[in-house]
């Protein structure tokens, strides 16, 4: 089958990535994997749906851990925004016992964290998730331009209404 021909996988965040585009993100995902080395790498979009996964994520819930990142990567935004700082993709790092995690923003609708061991250089583990945000950016970049925006109106917004009501009313419990 010719991928120039299928329909992208949408996202929630309004993102569109051809299988063409998946596949040289899932390149991209495994050299990094490889390279650093790191026990998983994954990608989300920015409202936290799962796009790509490599390595052993053993018994993590991914779903529930792309929420996370989504939720950090926003996080970190608005920190840098109320202390005046300009940052284009935040990267957070977080230091543990036996491996360390940095979430970095791959494109303004993307980001991604990988888990490696506490033995690989953190400098040289950034560096190479750095180069990998790069590449993914530039793999979606197209993607990203051609992008249709979401229409809005009386019934989208009706939906959205409804829609946080009801994730409200699952909290509130």
């Amino acid at each position: 089958m010719n991928d120039t021909f299928s329909l992208p996988q949408e996202y929630r965040s309004g993102l569109a990535v051809t299988a063409t585009q998946q596949k040289v993100i899932d390149e991209i995902l495994k050299g990094t994997l490889e390279n650093i080395p790191a026990k998983f790498i994954m990608l989300v979009d920015s409202s936290g749906q799962l796009v790509n996964v490599v390595g052993d994520t053993g018994s993590i819930e991914v779903a529930a851990l792309g929420s996370l990142i989504a939720a950090d990567i926003a996080a970190s935004q608005e920190i840098t925004r109320m202390i005046g700082e300009e940052q284009d993709f935040p990267m957070v790092l977080r230091e543990g016992e036996r491996y360390h995690l940095i979430i970095e923003e791959a494109s303004s609708r993307m980001s991604f964290i990988t888990l490696f061991s506490r033995d690989v250089p953190i400098g040289w583990a950034r560096n190479l998730i750095q180069t990998c945000a790069d590449k993914i950016n530039q793999a979606v970049a197209v993607a990203e331009e051609t992008q249709v925006p979401q229409k809005t109106g009386p019934v989208n917004d009706a939906f959205k209404d409804l829609f946080n009501t009801a994730l409200d009313d699952i909290w509130k419990g």
